[in-house]
């Protein structure tokens, strides 16, 4: 009979295991900026950010938004440094306005402190130079600037 009981007893343990193995769990981002892992939904006093609920599935583990915290998009930072008469400035700047991106633009020309400030940041002459979250861009392309503005700093 021990031998029955200590068997029920293990089985039991093995599918309490099993079940637990395949819960679904939540991650999320308090104010603070600290990223949570936890089996129970964020509370909502706590303004959560970026809420993912990771639901199993047979085949896996699939990642979904949550419905009750949408998550903040963040938006790219961008300083354009430009100069008179360049026409890559140009097509930068009216690349920015048309995705109705904010940004910080600096004329070099009209401004020797910002010419300053530039050789700081980079000792090249060439513009546009774009900064988009932290990534030093030359030059201007739709497709390299989608692709800066896509990566987190």
């Amino acid at each position: 009979m021990t031998k029955r009981l200590f068997f029920i007893t293990v089985l039991f343990l093995f599918f309490l295991c099993f079940i637990a193995a395949h819960a679904d769990y939540y991650t999320w981002e308090d104010e603070s900026g600290v990223t949570h892992i936890t089996n129970y939904p964020p509370p909502q006093t706590a303004s959560p950010k970026n809420v993912q609920v990771h639901k199993f599935e047979s085949g896996g583990v699939s990642t979904e938004e949550a419905v009750t915290a949408a998550p903040i998009e963040k938006k790219p930072d961008i300083v354009l440094y430009t100069k008179n008469e360049c026409s890559d400035c140009d097509k930068a700047r009216e690349f920015l306005q048309s995705q109705n991106i904010a940004f910080t633009e600096h004329n070099m020309d009209n401004d020797p402190e910002i010419a300053a400030q530039r050789k700081n940041v980079d000792d090249s002459e060439e513009v546009p130079f774009a900064i988009i979250n932290r990534n030093h861009v030359y030059g201007f392309s739709e497709s390299v600037y989608n692709r800066a503005m896509k990566l987190l700093p």
